[in-house]
């Protein structure tokens, strides 16, 4: 009876060995977000919501997000913050087909904050550490700004916005994007001017920092040109005169660009008064 009792015990503690062999130490550097070791799995972020991420030796962290502007252009900010302080992180920008468009290397255990311009796409960013030898953990967000200017959409001939009365007062506005005839899928702002019979428009363009190069371009109602692109130097106030008073009552498109500087950021302010031709 003895005998039989040692065997029941010895029954009994092998599930109890199996199940304790079983268990793994957590990895520290194991996020829930895995597996997104590459393009096909990456983890789709939500716009304005952190995420704590962790890289392990030799990791490469994917993620995907996509932005909705309703064609407006806009910025959207990169923060990767809290950064174990050994880690020199990368970061990578893809468009929505794969292509790789920007790259980004900080300073070890020093945040980035990353500015994106977009009308409406969908991208893919890749972190890792520089030397694949570090590991640790950050935070993730990615923010849309809402930076424009509340007179978009005025970014194309169909979209121009209506000046009809003089003085017009300061009309405020931003580019966000180099617009000129080097760049035409850049910020532009278009203006439509109703100038009466015996009239002209005069118009005061003004960047409001100084590294802003602004510039501006007349076409007539049917979109041919009247005035070439005229570009300012770096903080140059543009002043011009639009119409002749000849052939009654007319419109002219004006449209407005600059060449930003180094904020990335291109605040104007653009003032229209009537003048009698004598």
């Amino acid at each position: 009876m003895k005998q039989i009792k040692n065997i029941f015990w010895i029954i009994l503690t092998i599930p109890v060995l199996l199940i304790m062999s079983g268990c793994e130490k957590e990895d520290p550097f194991k996020d829930n977000l895995e597996p997104n070791n590459s393009r096909n799995e990456a983890f789709e972020l939500t716009l304005g919501e952190q995420i704590d991420a962790s890289i392990a030796k030799g990791d490469h962290d994917w993620y995907s997000f996509s932005i909705e502007t309703n064609g407006i252009i806009d910025k959207a900010l990169i923060e990767i913050n809290n950064l174990t302080a050994e880690m020199e992180l990368t970061a990578v920008l893809y468009d929505s087909q794969g292509n790789q468009f920007g790259s980004f290397t900080g300073n070890a255990g020093i945040n980035m904050n990353i500015s994106l311009s977009t009308r409406t796409s969908s991208y893919y960013i890749e972190i890792y550490d520089k030397n694949s030898e570090q590991e640790g953990k950050y935070e993730l967000t990615i923010t849309l700004l809402q930076a424009n200017d509340s007179n978009e959409p005025d970014d194309t001939f169909e979209n121009a916005r209506i000046v009809d009365s003089y003085p017009s007062g300061v009309i405020t506005g931003t580019i966000l994007v180099n617009a000129s005839e080097d760049n035409q899928y850049g910020d532009f702002e278009f203006f439509i001017l109703l100038i009466d019979l015996n009239k002209t428009v005069d118009f005061t363009l003004t960047p409001t920092a100084d590294d802003i190069k602004m510039n501006y371009k007349i076409f007539n109602a049917d979109r041919s040109v009247v005035v070439d692109e005229t570009e300012g130097t770096p903080g140059q106030i543009l002043q011009a005169s639009v119409g002749d008073g000849s052939g009654g009552s007319m419109s002219r498109y004006l449209r407005v660009g600059a060449t930003l500087g180094e904020t990335g950021v291109g605040n104007y302010t653009i003032s229209f008064t009537e003048t009698d031709i004598k």
